[in-house]
């Protein structure tokens, strides 16, 4: 049976898989505290790090998944499915940070080591269980690095009111979108915690921009015009340079110069719970880059190393959850044996690894469960 117009999918880009892919390998590595070699992730290069890369191309997918084509046929498929996504990720968040606190816990418990839970704030669920269930199920209360997937929720229940713009025009969606995004900033408006005073790590009023952009990259995707604009590479080589300049990734390194070549109160503040327009400006540049310079059809992305990191970025979600589970049995294993390079490269390492190897066992039961089977007789 055909699909509906709004839900028949289109050719995947390998590109958007591929850093995405990447973005979840460094989230992964970003969360493992104290973990020297997240100096070679994308945060050390830039304003943006791999949480902007991640929304923005989940932004894109989303549109390619759930809503390119829908101006030439109905928006309730569409709409069905994106309420139907938000509800798994929702579940999904509450069954990863169940499965963490759980870790964290036994851990603190058997190593006599309370930094388990109290560096993750996991404590309030000790200490208040009801309220933190509360919070749990509501959204307000979001550990340590547990605060992606209850942005991505939001994000996908912000889809159909973006997709209705969209019918209007891509100009005016951006512009709506924008709009909500200053407004945000300016009056400090944010979803709330259940502890007075604090609002959403990531705040979706916010971040709602960089994945309506994503959105709106698939909806003008169709014409390549504007990756063929030199002035346009140009400026994003540019501020990408600057980016580079102003974080000054060599300081922490010991044998490079300990100065920034930029003062380092230059810009001002560069906030990510509010996306920052100097955040929001990078990650827009190091897409245009990567879309101006790396062919849809590149020949690097078929080999082994680049496609394992693709069938990461095509299961998102369970990846996700993954490498979170696994940067909380990293971070300690790395507490009990002692910090080295050594090990920390080991743990990220195999880390990555199993994310790579779930990626390829998820991918081969979909194919298996796509292909229709036949009773002899």
């Amino acid at each position: 049976m055909l699909e509906p117009p709004a839900l028949r999918a289109r050719p995947r880009d390998p590109r958007v898989d591929f850093f995405r892919g990447l973005a979840l390998i460094f989230i992964f590595i970003d969360h493992i505290p104290d973990n020297t070699w997240a100096y070679g992730t994308l945060k050390n290069f830039g304003f943006a790090d791999a949480s902007e890369v991640f929304v923005l191309l989940s932004g894109y997918s989303a549109a390619l998944a759930y809503g390119l084509g829908s101006d030439r046929g109905p928006l309730k498929p569409s709409f069905y499915r994106a309420f139907k996504r938000a509800g798994r990720i929702y579940f999904w968040h509450i069954a990863i940070l169940i499965a963490s606190a759980i870790i964290l816990y036994a851990a603190a418990h058997a190593f006599r080591d309370p930094a388990y839970v109290h560096n993750m704030f996991l404590q309030r669920l000790g200490d208040d269980p009801a309220g933190a269930a509360f919070g749990v199920l509501s959204l307000t209360y979001q550990p340590n690095q547990m605060n992606i997937l209850p942005l991505y929720v939001v994000l996908m229940l912000w889809f159909p009111v973006m997709l209705t713009l969209f019918r209007r025009g891509v100009a005016l969606t951006l512009a709506v979108s924008a709009g909500i995004w200053a407004v945000a900033n300016f009056f400090k408006i944010n979803l709330p915690m259940n502890t007075p005073g604090e609002g959403w790590f990531f705040n979706p009023f916010a971040w709602q921009l960089l994945f309506t952009t994503g959105a709106a990259a698939a909806m003008l995707g169709r014409s390549h015009e504007l990756t063929k604009r030199s002035a346009l590479l140009a400026m994003a080589i540019l501020y990408v340079s600057f980016s580079f300049l102003y974080v000054a990734p060599w300081v922490p390194i010991g044998w490079l110069p300990d100065r920034p070549l930029l003062p380092p109160d230059l810009i001002g503040t560069v906030s990510k719970p509010d996306l920052s327009a100097w955040r929001f400006l990078h990650v827009l540049a190091l897409a245009y880059m990567a879309g101006s310079l790396i062919p849809v059809s590149a020949g690097w992305l078929d080999r082994p190393v680049a496609r394992a990191i693709s069938l990461c970025g095509r299961h998102a979600l369970e990846i996700f959850a993954l490498g979170t589970i696994l940067s909380f049995a990293a971070w300690i294993v790395l507490r009990q044996m002692g910090t080295s390079m050594a090990l920390e490269f080991a743990v990220s390492a195999l880390g990555v690894v199993a994310m790579a190897y779930a990626a390829r066992l998820l991918t081969v039961r979909k194919a298996s469960q796509a292909v229709p089977t036949t009773v002899p007789g």
